[in-house]
């Protein structure tokens, strides 16, 4: 992958903005009671062994994982990633939990602004060529 050149259009912004904040939101409860969200990972995947340290870990991780489309999308321009991210976001606020409503329009947020024209605009641009090796005839 190439590195998009040139500034970054108002709603590439606004998703990386949002989708980041979600991620930290996300993060921040998780840690901000770790007894909660013990519980849940448990009852979601009771065959490990949850403790704290289990759980800050998977909230870690979790958190990384969701920069990792972030940046394919912000710094890469890659298409799939937008799919991604309007794929598994779609599939989080149809299982919405009302606690986390404040995460799920952050989302909600983030994936309509993957779908203006200043968007698609962005995902269509060809990558620039870099200065790579002469090749010779």
């Amino acid at each position: 992958m190439k590195l998009a050149r040139g500034p970054r259009p108002l709603a590439i912004r606004v998703f990386a903005a949002a989708f980041l904040a979600a991620a930290v939101l996300r993060l921040v409860r998780g840690l901000d009671n770790l007894a909660l969200s013990e519980a849940v990972f448990a009852a979601h995947m009771p065959w490990v062994s949850w403790n704290r340290d289990w759980t800050i870990v998977t909230l870690s991780a979790e958190f990384t994982i969701a920069l990792i489309p972030l940046v394919w999308i912000y710094l890469f321009a890659a298409p799939f990633a937008r799919w991604l991210v309007l794929g598994f976001g779609a599939l989080r606020l149809a299982f919405l939990d009302p606690a986390a409503l404040i995460g799920a329009v952050l989302v909600a947020v983030a994936m309509a602004s993957l779908l203006t024209p200043s968007a698609a605009r962005w995902f269509a641009r060809k990558p620039v060529q870099e200065d790579g090796p002469a090749v010779f005839e």
